[in-house]
């Protein structure tokens, strides 16, 4: 099968969204289908495909764009049919969109002219970013959630990381078939130490010598990563030794610093940056807690890869979260903005050890449904019958 994907971010961009269609692309074309990626960059078209070492089934094809000035990194292409000479060689069977910007714009006039079945992949909720473009009130909100039903609405299929967003866009309008599709992890990579003198090396790699919890994702203000710091301040009153890791980087980082140190808290505190492969692989399997308290995740990779080390989460319960973590099972759900109750939970699980176990086996086993070979097996599934009724609908 021959599968053209539209995305406004990508590789080596760091978001949920540029990751995961950096996965499915990379996933796609090793189960044999040729894949083509058509997305903007920074980055030279020559650049990009080295960078992912583009081989015989993945090519990354770039638009021409320029920088966007409200969202720093961030660019712009103009939706004019720049795709079609190339997708007129092409010939792909499917068109599969990832974001509703400029590229995804693109994507449906292509879809329109060469009559190509196109699928939507919507992967967050917008509203919650909109401070980043200062544009955090209610009357930005509604306009975000009108253009993205309007934007899917010109899909064949719209699908979503969790149920959670796919009951949200049928409330503000969506009209188009959709469904859920997961996000994946390579299971295979993100797994639990060997042992526990593994863990005790880890754990002095780091400086931690005894018990520490973790969040992982982008250090920004819609991940409520200050809920986090004040209920590990909590908890290191009865805990004076336990140690926080924060695994990532962003525009908060500076912020979080300051309020650790207000707290005097900063010695227990670690900020790792940005990590990946190996890197990212110790410092996970380092902790023993995987802890969130953000109120805007759909389906976070973070999560997942979390539980695949075998971490016990402890999360908010908002939007996609309690269908990753199962409240008493592998992790626990608390009400968003309360502290306390996070640390009450956290607490429970450190002082237990026949429980942090027991959820621990539990956050692997879940994970385990989240694996590369399941999840893009069902993408090829729902590829082959989308192209089957859109031929039956339209060319028949």
């Amino acid at each position: 099968m021959k599968i053209a994907i539209f995305s406004d971010t990508f590789f080596p961009r760091i978001n949920g969204v540029a990751n995961m269609v950096h996965l499915f692309a990379k996933s796609l074309a090793e189960a044999g289908h040729e894949v083509f990626i058509f997305t903007i960059s920074q980055y030279s078209q020559k650049s990009l495909n080295n960078l992912i070492n583009a081989g015989k089934n993945l090519t990354v094809i770039t638009l021409p764009s320029v920088p966007t000035p409200i969202y720093k990194g961030e660019r712009l292409t103009l939706p004019i049919g720049l795709s079609l000479r190339f997708l007129k060689k092409i010939k792909p069977d499917v068109i599969h969109v990832h974001t509703p910007f400029t590229v995804g714009l693109e994507a449906i006039l292509a879809a329109k002219i060469l009559k190509i079945p196109l699928i939507g992949t919507h992967h967050t909720f917008y509203d919650y970013y909109l401070k980043h473009v200062k544009l955090d009130y209610n009357w930005a909100k509604k306009i975000s959630w009108k253009y993205t039903v309007f934007y899917y609405n010109h899909c064949d299929l719209i699908l979503n990381p969790s149920q959670s967003l796919t009951d949200t866009m049928i409330t503000e309008g969506l009209k188009k078939p959709t469904g859920v599709l997961r996000n994946f992890i390579e299971t295979d990579f993100f797994k639990p130490v060997a042992n526990k003198q593994t863990k005790l090396r880890l754990k002095d790699k780091f400086g931690i010598k005894g018990k520490s919890i973790t969040y992982m994702g982008r250090l920004s203000y819609e991940k409520n990563i200050d809920q986090v710091i004040k209920s590990f301040a909590l908890a290191l009153k009865t805990q004076p030794n336990l140690k926080l890791m924060l695994i990532g980087d962003g525009p908060e980082r500076n912020n979080l610093e300051k309020l650790a140190e207000k707290l005097g808290i900063k010695n227990n505190v670690i900020f790792t940056g940005f990590l990946q492969g190996e890197n990212l692989l110790s410092a996970l399997q380092t902790n023993d807690v995987f802890v969130t308290a953000s109120k805007s995740e759909n389906m976070p990779l973070s999560v997942i890869e979390a539980m695949a080390v075998g971490l016990p989460c402890v999360a908010v319960k908002e939007k996609g979260l309690p269908e990753l973590i199962k409240d008493g099972y592998n992790g626990f759900l608390v009400e968003a903005d309360k502290p306390e109750e996070l640390t009450e939970k956290i607490l429970k699980l450190l002082t237990q050890p026949k429980l942090l176990e027991k959820f621990s086996a539990a956050s692997r086993l879940l994970a385990l449904e989240y694996s590369k070979e399941k999840i893009t097996q069902k993408l090829i599934n729902i590829y082959n019958q989308v192209k089957k009724d859109y031929e039956n609908l339209h060319l028949s």
